[in-house]
């Protein structure tokens, strides 16, 4: 058992407890019974007030630890909330004598696991069940699928589980969904049906099973129910603006009993609806409970004050939302920086500028973080990055050009070139899905290795030789179809229009719009940018610009990255990651790029006729700004490439809601920032230094002069001998300047003694 020590009595053991606390974190700390609801802004100390508060509860003598259950998002989370209670516990003088007496710190699902290892025989299922992860999840929906007659190409497995998730999320089962015609259509309520039966055949519970078979196991049975409300006498809930509804059920039947629930959570912070959670669990918890106790955690310990103001002013433009403003006591520190560039291109060149500087000044690399909407942006920065040689790690992603979607499209133009690349081959040969299955593709291995030729010239051979049976050589027929067809329209089309046939021709990205998941949209959307990729070299490479260089350049660029990997694998980076991956962290310098309407926000939200997916997008950006300590930079770009082609988008609406005297607008040419003339009443004339800033941490651009616009302006002097950096190809020294305006082009030198022919308009070329 925990017991306390005994020479301290109930005031001394809660002074102890909460002394260094601030008043609303020791109201929440010392609110020990009944419905609590405590709503932590950004930056707030949540953690800080969980920890102290379950400390509290066994310190006082109110509940021994094993009555105290902590429900938790994260492993990772639980972990530390663990360690710092024990921490606590021990500078008490509290000593632990049985593993049995540990809290319960853990996630929902492990919560579930835990609860359905004791009792899932009652609900028929053997007690040594398997818990399938989403892989296995999509093998047993494509198994279903293929037992009822269902084309696995017209509908993918991904698609039916994607669905079969959603309404698991919102806690139904088949029979419940037969009455909801609108949540499934009949198939996809077939293949559900047929799911469930295969999946208690194997004994086998998917992700949201743990919840729901847990949720169905407290309403079968009450006298399990009533037993574990016995046992947790409280219960705590971490980051409850991210509960779905099967999760909200269980909390309710839970607390229903004592209503010693408290629930720590930031409405201002919810920000993933789109894997079910639900904001209105948070804003209805004092329906929910009417006599619930409400303690505003509205102090900031992270961020600046400029930066904390910054971000409350944009998020009150929120209709649901609390009414809490969150303040800070640090200095009011530097302005944040807006800053307008001409494109992408132009946009990661200043970022990646600015690192370089902060580098130079004394920064450390794991003190900075770029965060960006999508993951295909990451592109772009990474080539800066490199050109720079500065260390960097993607959290939660792939290096671009290792991500498999690009690798398949890079396949089929490699395969294109060259036939005779057996590997390319192998890989696009089920690519997307078309029914040439591993049976085929082994005994074509065995053929070319007796007959040591290219399995392209196997394929075609065993096809003469009828060595498949009837439907095998139609789909390989017709694979080589279309190789064939590829090959001879890449003798009159140009690169990028080449690439857009690849990924039109092989049916790629309608596989993806088809299994409409979200994975599949981030997928879309990196072939988007590797389409923007080839438009970019075919432009600044003019005639140099085709196939064989492109596919030799991504060949070095990968090559680079292996290097650099195994150099730098202990070294210290910067951190890229979406905006999503962000939260919960913290960063001293933050940079958030492509703060554009359509990117950040979403076209999606945007577009959308329900107010409350504009609102979350505005929640992500209140995130994002929320994680910078000392400096904050946005960045918008006037056009971007959009499948090859440039598109023009204006400036975050974000950007706008963020108030002139918190922020440093620049425009790369000097000029205005052109958003701002749309709203010169309500901005003023702020631009350059603003009397407030403490200092210019961020002043105009001075990475190196850029040649993107020679040709059309004229401004820059290009001259034999002149040293440039180039983002893939490093340092290096023209050799030659041929042409004027818009026709100019350069011929460049650079380490490896290769020489590159450049259209200077389009070079993204920099002094070195």
């Amino acid at each position: 058992m925990l017991e306390v020590n005994r020479t301290l009595n109930n005031p001394q053991v809660t002074e102890a407890i909460t002394n260094g606390l601030n008043p609303p974190q020791r109201e929440a700390v010392e609110c020990m019974d009944g419905p609590l609801l405590i709503l932590a802004g950004a930056g707030s100390g949540k953690t800080r007030v969980l920890t102290h508060r379950a400390a509290h509860l066994v310190a006082s003598g109110r509940a021994t630890a094993e009555q105290i259950l902590c429900v938790t998002f994260t492993n990772k989370a639980a972990r530390e909330m663990e360690a710092r209670i024990q921490s606590l516990l021990a500078r008490l003088g509290l000593q632990q004598s049985s593993q049995r007496q540990r809290m319960w710190i853990s996630t929902f699902h492990s919560i579930g696991a835990r609860i359905l290892r004791e009792h899932i025989e009652l609900l028929d299922y053997k007690p040594f069940f398997v818990i399938y992860d989403s892989a296995d999840q999509v093998a047993m929906v494509k198994k279903v699928g293929a037992a009822l007659g269902i084309d696995d190409k017209l509908t993918p497995a991904k698609t039916f589980a994607a669905r079969i998730n959603a309404v698991k999320t919102e806690g139904y089962t088949p029979e419940e969904v037969a009455q909801r015609p609108h949540l499934m259509d009949e198939q996809q309520l077939r293949v559900f049906t047929r799911y469930e039966e295969e999946m208690k055949r194997a004994n086998a519970l998917d992700f949201n099973d743990l919840l729901i078979k847990w949720h169905q196991l407290w309403c079968d049975y009450p006298a399990i129910l009533d037993a574990y409300r016995e046992k947790f006498r409280y219960v705590m809930v971490d980051e409850y603006q991210d509960t779905n509804a099967i999760q909200y059920k269980l909390i309710r039947l839970l607390a229903d009993g004592h209503r010693n629930l408290c629930v720590v959570g930031d409405e201002d912070q919810s920000i993933y609806s789109w894997r079910g959670a639900d904001i209105q669990n948070i804003l209805s918890f004092e329906k929910d409970f009417e006599d619930a106790r409400v303690v505003k955690l509205e102090q900031n310990y992270r961020s600046t004050q400029v930066i904390v103001e910054a971000a409350s002013t944009v998020i009150k433009n929120n209709s649901q939302r609390k009414d809490k403003t969150l303040f800070t006591e640090r200095e009011r520190g530097d302005l944040i920086l807006i800053r307008e560039e001409n494109n992408e291109y132009d946009e990661a060149r200043f970022v990646v500028g600015e690192i370089s500087k902060l580098l130079s000044s004394g920064a450390s690399p794991e003190e900075i973080a770029i965060f960006y909407r999508t993951n295909a942006q990451s592109r772009v920065l990474e080539e800066q990055l490199r050109a720079r040689s500065i260390p960097y790690k993607i959290v939660g992603g792939m290096k671009f050009f290792d991500r498999m979607e690009v690798k398949d499209i890079l396949g089929y133009l490699k395969l294109i070139l060259n036939p005779s690349d057996d590997v390319a081959f192998k890989r696009v040969l089920n690519v997307p899905a078309r029914g040439i299955g591993k049976t085929t593709s082994e005994r074509l291995d065995e053929i070319a290795a007796g007959v040591r030729l290219p399995l392209i010239e196997v394929a075609s051979r065993a096809l003469d030789m009828r060595e498949f049976n009837a439907g095998t050589t139609s789909k390989l027929r017709g694979f080589l179809s279309l190789l064939e067809t590829l090959r001879e329209e890449a003798m009159r089309l140009s690169l990028p229009e080449l690439t857009s046939l690849v990924i039109e021709k092989t049916g790629y990205v309608q596989k993806l719009v088809l299994e409409d998941t979200p994975e599949a949209d981030a997928r879309i959307q990196n072939l988007e940018e590797l389409q923007n990729a080839v438009t970019q070299f075919a432009e600044e490479r003019g005639e140099e610009g085709h196939l064989q260089a492109f596919l030799e350049e991504m060949a070095l660029v990968a090559d680079a990255d292996d290097a650099g990997q195994a150099e730098d694998a202990n070294a210290r980076t910067i951190t890229l990651m979406t905006l999503h991956i962000s939260k919960g962290l913290e960063f001293p310098f933050v940079f958030i790029v492509g703060c554009e309407e359509g990117l950040f926000p979403s076209g999606r939200a945007t577009d959308s006729k329900d107010p409350s997916d504009l609102e979350e997008e505005r929640r992500l950006c209140y995130v994002g700004m929320t994680r910078a300590e000392k400096r904050l930079v946005m960045t918008h770009a006037r056009s971007r490439k959009v499948w090859g082609a440039e598109q023009m988008n204006p400036a975050s609406r974000f950007l706008r809601e963020i108030p002139n005297s918190h922020a440093l607008r620049q425009s790369s040419s000097g000029a205005r920032p052109r958003f701002m003339d749309q709203d010169a009443g309500r901005f003023g004339d702020g631009y350059g230094k603003h009397p407030l800033m403490s200092s210019d941490p961020f002043p105009d651009y001075e990475g190196g002069d850029s040649f993107d616009d020679v040709g059309s302006s004229g401004s820059m002097a290009l001259a034999m001998g002149m040293r440039v950096r180039h983002p893939n190809y490093g340092v290096g020294q023209i050799l030659q300047v041929e042409g004027t305006g818009p026709e100019m082009r350069v011929s460049v030198r650079f380490g490896d003694h290769s020489v590159k022919k450049f259209v200077a308009k389009y070079a993204r070329l920099e002094r070195a």
